[in-house]
């Protein structure tokens, strides 16, 4: 099954694939943010919530992260060695495809468009 996603920007998007357990963040252990303190007491203090850096890691199936797209807006301009190119413009949006092979509720996707921007290998 393909997703077409789209968020505000890229930490929307692997925020809401974390709410569907489909990415995770890899702490970095180097970092004194994502370790407790030597006098930290798990019984009084509780879990220790780390707060430092992080990359997400995608856990399901396919992600093909896009980003932003920009199509033409009609207009040709032309650079400093005389030669045209089309005008481009930003599509509102961060975008990503996702494979999964489950029905996966609660995602932020928009309809398939009819002309994808990327497709997967052999569609």
């Amino acid at each position: 099954m393909n997703y077409y996603l789209k968020t505000e920007d890229e930490q929307n998007l692997w925020e809401a694939l974390e709410t569907k357990n489909l990415a995770v963040r890899d702490y970095d252990p180097d970092d004194a943010l994502n370790s407790p303190p030597s006098d930290w007491d798990f019984e009084l203090n509780g879990e220790y919530i780390k707060s430092g850096a992080y990359e997400w890691r995608f856990v399901g199936q396919a992600l093909d992260i896009i980003g932003t797209i920009y199509t033409p807006t009609g207009n040709t301009l032309t650079d400093d060695e005389g030669m045209e190119y089309p005008e481009m413009t930003a599509v509102d949006g961060f975008h990503a495809n996702m494979k999964a092979d489950a029905v996966i509720e609660g995602l932020p996707t928009i309809d398939a468009p009819a002309t994808p921007y990327r497709k997967w290998a052999g569609e």
